[in-house]
């Protein structure tokens, strides 16, 4: 039968919701320790890949130690960080909304106190707190291994927590958007890894903004991959995107905040047209 749309069922009031919020949280958590090994591998991965850009980038640089105002230092810290927070900011939400969909449960997420997109951030949130003890010891390794140095200043280290922070929202945004496809459609394969192919270096995670060619620059600029790791990174190394870390936050704060109403339209839309079937 058609679902009908009800203010409940709506974006809106979390606060009265936290207690099932956090027990949604908590969840992920225990389902990201459940699979530990994954998670160890995927970091295991992150620094092969860090690993083998140093090496590009060193051979691009070669006798030089500043291309167009960027150090190779900074360059190396850049691509560290980068990489190590696209590892950390790759929320599972578009995969969860698949398999709820595909395996006949999404009926009872609607019927849920919470509202079904908190419920993916709540996951999310979970998802993103379970991976912080392998943060805990990737940093440390990154540090004495690697090319990881401290923020350029105290100012950027304080203004990159905050922009981290926004980038875990828009990274948690993005991926439920391709997720909410999924109820159009069942098979999102191809449309996850073409979303991914493009994310992952609009992100500027591999070739900072600084160094894309003007056509391909112009395009990464009017999207919002940019806000979840080059605008964060650049302010982390002292070379904020558009020249400043105040305007940086701004354009990353107005993603974040433009993503909440096309998911809201993008929901509301899904929700109206779900059938749920099964006994």
């Amino acid at each position: 039968m058609s679902t009908q749309a009800r203010p409940g069922d709506r974006l809106g009031g979390l606060s009265r919701n936290r207690a099932a919020a956090l027990e949604v949280a908590k969840m992920t958590v225990r389902r990201a320790y459940m699979y530990r090994i994954n998670v160890v591998m995927g970091i295991v991965l992150t620094g092969i890949t860090i690993y083998l850009l140093t090496i590009l980038w060193k051979a691009a640089y070669g006798d030089r130690t500043e291309v167009d105002g960027v150090s190779i230092q900074q360059m190396l810290v850049y691509l560290t960080i980068a990489n190590l927070q696209l590892r950390f900011l790759t929320p599972e939400v578009d995969q969860e909304i698949e398999e709820r969909i595909r395996e006949g449960q999404i009926g009872f997420d609607l019927n849920r106190p919470l509202p079904y997109p908190f419920q993916l951030v709540a996951g999310a949130l979970g998802q993103m707190i379970g991976l912080l003890p392998m943060l805990a010891v990737a940093l440390p390794v990154a540090f004495i291994f690697g090319e990881l140095r401290p923020p350029s200043t105290a100012e950027a280290g304080i203004a990159y927590i905050a922009s981290l922070a926004i980038a875990w929202i828009v990274a948690v945004e993005l991926n439920m958007i391709i997720g909410l496809v999924g109820f159009w459609t069942l098979e999102m394969t191809g449309f996850k890894m073409m979303y991914r192919l493009i994310g992952n270096f609009a992100t500027g995670a591999l070739i900072p903004l600084w160094f894309m060619p003007d056509i391909f620059r112009n395009v990464v600029q009017v999207l919002p991959f940019q806000a979840i790791a080059y605008i964060p990174v650049s302010i982390y190394v002292g070379n904020p995107a558009l020249g400043g870390i105040g305007p940086a936050l701004l354009l990353q704060a107005a993603w974040a905040v433009a993503l909440v109403f096309l998911i809201q339209l993008i929901w509301s839309r899904a929700y109206r047209q779900t059938v749920i079937q099964g006994g």
